[in-house]
């Protein structure tokens, strides 16, 4: 038999009341944000490597010469078609290789291209380059002066000239990164890096590139632990000057780390058989699909080089 004390319910006073403690959304925990998706996209770019698409299947020289070959291609045109057919290819790469086309056209053209259309859209005007106007921008009866010293044109215009040479410009840049990011998505970065032997690149340079890669990936996950013991010991809002202060101090601590961390970096690979030689698993040999595929360059680069004859 239980005590009557202990079989009897007896009721509170005390009301429990429960609160949602919403903690501030700081700068610490967007930097750890930005840092973590950076290390997603690196894993990303292993996984689309990993699919059985065309270009995950060709020789990574072939794909390196090929992407060579019809960035100069379209460094070259002089026709607006030409371009239009080589961007096409570019996203019907894209689609074979079974990659995210959408996606990846918006992240290619809503950055690097767009910064170049504004760097270039000076030269549209007839105040730097000279040309037939296409849109009117300012117009007065008499000359006008900026400040009293700088002497204005009575018409400022855009002209065509001017226009079509940062249309190709745009166009041009956006075709070279959308191969290069088809390149790079599509080859891991061990084979990628064999293979830029093809182009006669100096081996201390492709080491360079390749303690680079690593080092970073490494230097991410500190950063990462940085930043995330901070945030733990953060209590609040930070003030701008401690929020500078934070900032200057986390810099200085990881420029010491990343010191060590690149000695240890290179020791623990030369004690794996580390040569400066990239290396990966497996010879890779041209395959039939390699011949096709070369095949089918050189009728691009002929129809091309056709295209340039009668529409230029």
């Amino acid at each position: 038999m239980l005590p009557e004390w202990m079989v009897e319910k007896q009721g509170s006073s005390v009301t429990r009341q429960t609160k949602t403690i919403r903690r501030p959304y700081h700068y610490l925990t967007k930097s750890i944000g930005q840092m973590n998706k950076a290390i997603f996209d690196d894993l990303s770019t292993e996984r689309y490597a990993s699919l059985k698409g065309l270009w995950q299947q060709l020789d990574p020289r072939i794909k390196l010469i090929s992407t060579v070959v019809l960035i100069a291609l379209a460094a070259l045109a002089k026709s607006l078609w030409v371009l239009l057919g080589l961007l096409g290819c570019s996203i019907g790469l894209m689609k074979a290789s079974r990659l995210p086309v959408w996606t990846l056209q918006k992240r290619i053209w809503g950055f690097v291209p767009l910064l170049t259309l504004l760097a270039a859209l000076p030269g549209t005007l007839n105040i730097f380059v000279d040309g037939d106007p296409l849109l009117y921008l300012y117009q007065s009866p008499y000359p006008d002066k900026i400040f009293g010293l700088i002497d204005l044109p009575t018409s400022i215009y855009i002209t065509r000239q001017g226009s079509r040479a940062a249309l190709f410009l745009v166009m041009r840049v956006g075709i070279s990164v959308s191969m290069g990011t088809l390149l790079t998505l599509t080859t891991p970065i061990a084979k990628l890096l064999k293979s830029l032997r093809v182009l006669r690149i100096p081996p201390l340079f492709v080491m360079m590139i390749e303690m680079s890669y690593r080092y970073l990936i490494l230097l991410l996950h500190t950063s990462i632990e940085m930043f995330e013991a901070r945030s733990l010991r953060t209590v609040g809002e930070l003030s701008l000057r401690q929020k500078r202060a934070l900032v200057g101090s986390s810099i200085g601590a990881l420029f010491a780390k990343s010191m060590v961390l690149s000695d240890e970096v290179y020791m623990a690979m030369s004690a794996r058989g580390y040569t400066g030689e990239a290396v990966s698993i497996g010879q890779v040999q041209l395959k039939r699909l390699d011949l096709n595929w070369i095949g089918f360059l050189l009728i691009i680069v002929l129809i091309t080089i056709m295209g340039e004859l009668k529409l230029v």
